[in-house]
């Protein structure tokens, strides 16, 4: 089923969907608040924590995909699997506030190292076969293989935290870890033809990918729109189990909402191609910022009712929302590396991830110091006034992206 994956011909990338598959199981998932008041720590390090995450992400996003453009990124990418691993030995041998963050930076790294990296091994492999025209559905199936990991560890992990605790959850995880790894030794290493191109010139390779790609007007009105929205995932997302938390759900409603959202998030990558043809330019920014100030209105009203069983439902409507963000995501990598040179694909690739953790570390650090200082409401409501506007559609601005 993965190794196949549908002709012989891709072998590596079904081997890649396996591997992946077998990273994101992460059983602490969709508890993580939960075992942060374990470990001491409240709702304010919380979305601190995850604001310091996305900093990591930001102060070696371009620098990793610099590396990836350099050396082998079936390499780089064993090496950010080994930076995830690192983090589960160190949450499961020792505990407390700077074990967390410390776990938190590690998770950063490998993010830095693993977007960007992966997208452009898919592309240059497809590449390498003259199959290139496949990205979108390539790149959809890999993301739906992420996520359906991500949703089968939902359900395990709140079932096993049950009966067993967190340690339990993080030794099964470290042994998944190290099979992952084994299996992308197996995948062959695809070397760009134009590498040598950007050597010795770093910084000049990276201020040139940053003005280029915000001056290119085939992308960077998606690119903007894709990094608000990604940004926006992580505020609501980060929201829905502190949220369950005050509604005293069951420890299993945290499963099953993950669960579903991870699903949705999986299907997402296999409808992305067929959701992008029915729907494009103009018509795809209205259905995003639709569902996005949707979003914060039903949000708000769960938080005023505070019944778990509302609460549940609403997130689940939220994550439909985030659904849609992850076509528009998927959309746009593809759109990136249909506009770019082998030579600095990796570089590029997460430039426009750069952007994406940015907006996350700003929005998450804004709704962090202003949670502190106004309440929780109070800043849903500013978010939802301020996201309305610079989320508006802008229709001049999308006619040159044709």
């Amino acid at each position: 089923m993965f190794l196949q994956n549908g002709n012989n011909s891709y072998k590596a990338l079904g081997a890649l969907n396996f591997a992946s598959f077998l990273q994101y199981q992460r059983f602490v998932m969709p508890i993580s608040f939960l075992f942060y008041l374990h470990n001491g720590l409240n709702f304010s390090d919380f979305i601190l924590f995850q604001s310091i995450f996305n900093i990591t992400c930001l102060a070696v996003k371009i620098p990793m995909g610099f590396i990836g453009d350099l050396f082998s990124k079936k390499y780089i990418l064993i090496f950010s699997y080994f930076l995830f691993m690192l983090r589960v030995v160190l949450w499961l041998t020792f505990s407390g506030f700077w074990v967390i963050l410390a776990g938190e930076i590690l998770y950063g790294l490998f993010k830095a190292l693993y977007r960007g990296n992966v997208d452009s091994y898919i592309y240059e492999y497809l590449k390498e076969k003259n199959t290139q025209s496949n990205m979108l559905p390539k790149y959809g199936r890999l993301s739906f293989w992420t996520s359906l990991g991500s949703a089968v560890s939902c359900i395990i992990g709140v079932v096993l935290y049950k009966f067993y605790g967190f340690k339990l959850l993080l030794q099964i995880e470290l042994i998944l870890q190290i099979i992952a790894i084994s299996v992308m030794l197996f995948i062959p290493n695809i070397k760009t033809k134009e590498e040598e191109k950007i050597k010795g010139n770093y910084l000049k390779s990276l201020f040139t990918s940053i003005k280029e790609l915000i001056k290119d007007v085939k992308v960077n009105y998606y690119v903007y729109y894709s990094a608000v929205l990604t940004g926006l995932t992580s505020v609501f997302v980060w929201n829905f189990q502190p949220l369950l938390k005050t509604c005293s759900a069951p420890v299993i409603t945290y499963g099953i909402v993950n669960f579903i959202n991870q699903v949705l998030r999986g299907m997402a990558g296999l409808n992305a191609k067929f959701f992008s043809d029915k729907f494009s330019g103009f018509s795809l920014i209205k259905i995003e910022y639709s569902a996005t100030i949707i979003s914060f209105l039903i949000l708000l009203y769960a938080l005023s009712i505070k019944n778990y069983i509302i609460a549940s439902v609403i997130i689940i409507i939220i994550c439909i929302a985030i659904y849609l963000y992850v076509i528009f995501n998927i959309y746009t990598v593809c759109k990136i590396h249909e506009n770019t040179q082998d030579y600095k694909r990796a570089t590029t690739s997460s430039t426009n991830t750069f952007f994406s953790d940015f907006a996350a570390f700003l929005f998450l650090l804004i709704f962090k110091c202003l949670y502190d200082n106004i309440g929780l409401n109070k800043t849903l409501i500013l978010f939802t006034v301020v996201f309305a506007i610079i989320l508006f559609p802008a229709r001049k601005l999308l006619n040159k992206t044709a």
